[in-house]
């Protein structure tokens, strides 16, 4: 191997990409899809999709930390456009508090900001793929792997066809937040704003059996689809880029990443226990009764 090659080997990050963080995310982002159909809890649905939320939360702000410390190079970012497209964006409460307009408002417009913000990270990030990051001399050699098929990173064709899409999704959502922002004045003069107009008021769960509305199995398989597919093309994607030994290196990240699992598995063993003792139960007052 020649020093252009040895140049060339992208420095890899476990904290970003490890296997145990891709593991977690996948186990986690699956299983959020699988549960919500299957078991129609919201508890269970609650903890995994918060435990999503945050995580695609950490990894947006670990992108931006990085990126402006020019620290974080064009392979990592192409593989955490993946991932936030695996585990999402979102900060939602999950408890049972009275709603009105301010908290619909407030989360709405943190979440539009939130977006906002990555889709303009993303736009950044495809534009300027030639010379971004810190290893920009492996750049014009980093592939991109789209449905199987190599493409240069830094293909204009690729890039900007991105950087259209992504752009046509920040204007809805800048818009988006106009709206939201239009409102919240309106509220804050006292003004009467239709409480509807962010979706249907929160349903309380006491009445419900902690049950949520069961998705349709098209909306199952499509989110099944989708998951799988970014999965499928991140494991190619690090597989057929030059990164140096490291990747599999257990660390601190990947530890933390890992124990996100913990809060889902105890609520998943939670209602598995719940439904067998409400099955002995039935059976002794079965038993009682005759």
């Amino acid at each position: 191997m020649d020093s252009a090659d040895e140049q060339c080997l992208i420095d890899p990050n476990p904290d970003v990409v490890g296997v145990g963080i891709r593991v977690s995310l996948y186990v986690l982002a699956l299983s959020y899809h699988i549960f919500t159909y299957v078991f129609n809890s919201a508890e269970l649905s609650g903890a995994i999709e918060s435990s999503l939320g945050v995580t695609g939360l950490a990894l947006f702000l670990t992108a931006v930390i990085t990126t402006a410390r020019q620290s974080l190079g064009l392979f990592h970012a192409l593989c955490i456009f993946h991932l936030l497209g695996i585990v999402g964006l979102s900060a939602q409460p999950r408890g049972r508090y009275p709603t009105g307009v301010v908290r619909k408002v407030v989360f709405m417009a943190f979440y539009v900001v939130v977006m906002t913000g990555s889709l303009a990270y993303l736009i950044f990030v495809f534009a300027t793929a030639p010379t971004f990051g810190d290893q920009a001399e492996c750049n014009d050699s980093t592939v991109y792997v789209l449905f199987g098929v190599n493409i240069p990173a830094t293909s204009a064709g690729l890039r900007w066809t991105l950087v259209a899409g992504l752009a046509v999704l920040l204007l809805g959502f800048g818009l988006w937040l106009l709206f939201v922002s239009c409102v919240a004045v309106d509220a804050m003069f006292g003004r009467k704003v239709p409480v509807d107009v962010f979706g249907p008021q929160d349903q309380s769960l006491e009445g419900n059996g902690g049950k949520r509305k069961r998705p349709p199995p098209y909306q199952l398989v499509s989110y099944l689809a989708g998951t799988i597919y970014l999965a499928v093309m991140l494991e190619l994607i690090i597989q057929r880029n030059a990164l140096a030994p490291g990747l599999e290196e257990w660390s601190f990240g990947q530890v933390l990443a890992v124990t996100m699992l913990i809060g889902p598995l105890i609520e998943l063993a939670s209602l598995l226990l719940g439904k067998i003792d409400g099955g002995v139960q039935d059976n002794q007052l079965a038993q009682v009764s005759r």
